[in-house]
């Protein structure tokens, strides 16, 4: 299958830098994530601290479940249905040159929420950084559903970053892939 350059997964050297990159070149950085077990927010903390980008927490319509087990039965019917839960506080992107797009791999793939994010907000040449937690799934997993879901948008999708650890995290930041 073939996307067009401005959505494919690529590498660069812009992707992210560190805020002294941000503050001589005006551009503006926003982390947008969702956390649900506490993780995804450390990361995007964390990536904050080494960045200085702005920071939301998205929520969503219909919330998820806090429990562990109603999340996976949760996440795995909105896969079934193919639904998309309505982000309630996506704020004004338009100041932003780069979006940093956290969430948790659920079944070896974005949340629904994902879908939603890129179906529903003016992404064109913005720069779409993801990074995603997980105890069990690397970032390539969601790198095929993230582009199809680019595809259109006119954002440029990075290939983006595990941010399990600290030093995954401080690696991609320093030198991204």
């Amino acid at each position: 299958m073939q996307t067009s350059k401005s959505t494919q997964a690529t590498g660069s050297s812009d992707t992210v830098k560190k805020t002294s990159h941000q503050s001589t070149t005006n551009h503006k950085m926003l982390i947008l994530y969702y956390s649900n077990s506490g993780t995804t927010k450390t990361a995007a903390k964390e990536i904050q601290k080494q960045t200085g980008a702005d920071l939301v927490e998205m929520t969503f319509n219909p919330t998820y479940p806090t429990s562990y087990n109603k999340l996976g039965a949760f996440a795995q019917h909105q896969i079934d249905v193919n639904a998309r839960p309505k982000i309630t506080n996506l704020p004004d992107l338009t100041k932003y040159d780069t979006i940093l797009l956290g969430f948790p791999t659920w079944f070896h793939r974005p949340p629904m929420f994902v879908n939603t994010f890129f179906e529903t907000t003016d992404l064109n040449g913005k720069r779409v950084v993801p990074f995603t937690t997980s105890a069990s799934s690397l970032i390539s997993e969601s790198t095929p559903y993230l582009t199809e879901m680019a595809k259109g948008t006119g954002a440029n999708l990075k290939i983006g970053f595990s941010a399990n650890y600290l030093r995954s995290i401080t690696a991609y930041l320093n030198d991204p892939v």
